[in-house]
């Protein structure tokens, strides 16, 4: 069988496996195993499946996944999310929408510490469309603002998404969670200017019939379930961080305030300093976020301080579970083409297009778009940029600057229906039904295409400060 014949039939294998909801590491790994079979014989296939557990997984930068993930988890666990996106009410309360703009905030924040966008969404949705709708926000732009600004997740580091981009595409981790930085900022600046825009037009008069709204938006037969994702189940995500005993004073806004910018402050300086590695200034946030967990939770006493503890260690430990499972399947599904010369091929055929480079990389980048309204962002980044990135690459271009694009559109693809994430994740904690919720996202979309124009157009956004990294 010649090897495109064997391109084809394992592509197809994949697709097949993906629309039967087969989890997406092991569509992954049985795709590479029956490439590998077809291509060369049994005893190679399955060498290699007994090979690449270990291959792929035995590498002490991936040490920097778990971190990460537990370290959003304590944040989660700790009720950081409430206290951060109450203090964010009360400074900007005075500004147009400002409400809606300190959800965004909040997002940005809590994104800096939790390294998800589906944990960013599922906590803000509770926290802060009840209110947003209490203040006379209309039902959808209140939703439409956190499914937006909880893509901020996977953008803003400590981001998990950009770790495990990182390690396919053997580029620098440090370099790449720095350079979200910037082009984060810019669209969470860019949502909040459109937020302060439209608030007039997108209110109604205070204190109107909350209850009435909620029922006439919500689904038929209660909340939609969401789709399967890479990032804990979803019902781990919405109960997390839930049990706020009493409103949040005025001093508890102020220490969430001082242990966010603690906890940030420490995986930075590790980056920029030299002083930890990046990996250890993961594992230093982590301990941090560990006793914000302990600290701000003395008066519930020990017993509930170690279930909260407990549940966020049950849950990284799936997360992680998970995530490594993708890295492992990625892996055996390279390792086909590879032999099949896949990548190798598709470098030289792009190399070839007779239209400029950057019409190149404009056109991979909009596939990404499509392919997000069907895939989790993970599963996206585990099957493309092994192809994509040295053909990218070998064009000329930045992998740095690529990667920050490539995390953007994904962005895009978690609000973009059918399948889009988040989207589902606020309509569950929101009870308001996802159509409503998409309605919402759209006018966001266009701002979203902008900020990936302005960085795709400008590559400085994206690699001033990681030019300032400490190798």
């Amino acid at each position: 069988m010649s090897p495109d014949v064997v391109v084809f039939v394992a592509l197809g294998l994949l697709l097949v496996l993906l629309c039967i909801e087969t989890p997406v590491a092991f569509a992954l790994a049985a795709a590479g195993a029956t490439g590998i079979m077809l291509l060369r014989d049994v005893d190679l296939a399955t060498s290699t499946m007994g090979d690449v557990p270990l291959t792929a997984t035995a590498h002490y930068s991936l040490v920097i996944i778990p971190m990460y993930v537990v370290l959003g988890m304590f944040a989660l666990h700790g009720n950081l999310a409430g206290r951060v996106y109450a203090a964010g009410s009360v400074l900007l309360r005075r500004l147009p929408g400002g409400l809606g703009v300190a959800t965004v905030a909040a997002c940005a924040g809590f994104s800096a510490v939790s390294g998800s966008s589906v944990a960013t969404a599922a906590s803000m949705g509770k926290l802060s469309v009840t209110e947003m709708m209490k203040a006379g926000y209309k039902p959808h732009f209140a939703t439409g603002i956190v499914a937006i600004a909880g893509t901020l997740g996977i953008l803003i580091p400590p981001s998990v998404a950009l770790v495990i981009y990182g390690v396919l595409a053997r580029e620098s981790i440090a370099q790449l969670l720095v350079a979200g930085i910037i082009p984060g900022v810019l669209s969470a600046a860019a949502y909040a200017m459109l937020i302060a825009v439209r608030a007039r037009k997108m209110m109604v008069a205070p204190g109107a019939d909350l209850r009435r709204q909620l029922v006439a938006l919500s689904s038929p037969g209660g909340t939609r379930p969401a789709p399967a994702f890479s990032g804990g189940s979803t019902a781990e995500l919405l109960e997390a961080g839930e049990d706020e005993p009493a409103p949040v004073t005025r001093f508890q806004q102020v220490r969430a305030v001082c242990w966010l910018m603690l906890i940030f402050g420490v995986v930075l300086t590790g980056v920029f300093s030299g002083v930890f590695t990046v990996i250890e200034s993961a594992a230093v946030g982590a301990i941090a976020a560990l006793i914000m967990l302990f600290v701000e939770n003395l008066k519930l006493g020990s017993r509930e301080i170690l279930r909260r503890m407990k549940n966020a260690l049950l849950e990284a430990a799936g997360i992680t579970a998970m995530s490594f499972a993708l890295v492992v399947g990625a892996a055996m599904f390279s390792v086909f083409l590879v032999m099949a010369r896949v990548p190798m091929r598709f470098t030289e055929w792009v190399a070839g297009i007779d239209v400029p480079p950057m019409v190149v990389v404009a056109l991979l980048l909009a596939a990404l778009i499509p392919l997000g309204m069907f895939l989790d962002p993970l599963a996206i980044i585990v099957i493309v940029v092994p192809l994509v990135h040295p053909a990218v690459t070998e064009l000329g271009f930045d992998g740095i600057w690529f990667a920050v694009l490539f995390v953007m559109l994904l962005e895009i693809g978690l609000v973009t229906p059918p399948v889009g994430i988040n989207t589902f994740v606020v309509s569950m904690t929101s009870g308001v039904k996802v159509e409503s919720v998409f309605r919402g996202v759209f006018p966001f979309l266009a701002v979203s295409v902008v900020v990936v124009v302005i960085v795709f157009v400008f590559p400085e956004t994206a690699l001033w400060l990681p030019s300032m990294v400490a190798e």
